[in-house]
């Protein structure tokens, strides 16, 4: 009874944590124009979707964003990208994930190395 137990953990916890370790991180992605914002501030996160987006961003930019009923306008700083098959996250932090500034991108590609 204790190994099923143990067994149906394992499966559960490995279940979770696959996602996370399929995610890629790269440098530049290509969006499809629009994604979805979370801002997040001392009272909480708030979601904004179909946010206008650049056609190229990378790391180190700062996306200019506007969002809400009563547009403000936010540079959004781009730190970090991870990609998930076609959907990509942007964050504004190196570690964090989670309560964190990001932007979600529904249809996004890993961009070509920057010609120098």
């Amino acid at each position: 009874m204790l190994r099923a137990v143990l067994a149906d953990i394992i499966i559960a916890v490995v279940a979770v944590a696959a996602p996370a370790a399929l995610a890629d991180e790269v440098n530049a992605v290509t969006t499809g124009g629009q994604g979805n914002l979370t801002n997040c501030t001392y009272s909480g996160c708030n979601l904004y979707h179909h946010i206008k987006l650049p056609q190229q961003i990378a790391v180190g930019d700062r996306v200019k964003v506007r969002f809400g009923s009563n547009p403000k306008q936010y540079r959004f700083p781009v730190a970090r990208i991870l990609r998930d098959g076609d959907v990509c996250a942007l964050f504004s932090q190196l570690s964090k994930t989670e309560n964190v500034d990001k932007i979600e991108i529904p249809a996004c590609q890993a961009a070509p190395p920057a010609a120098q």
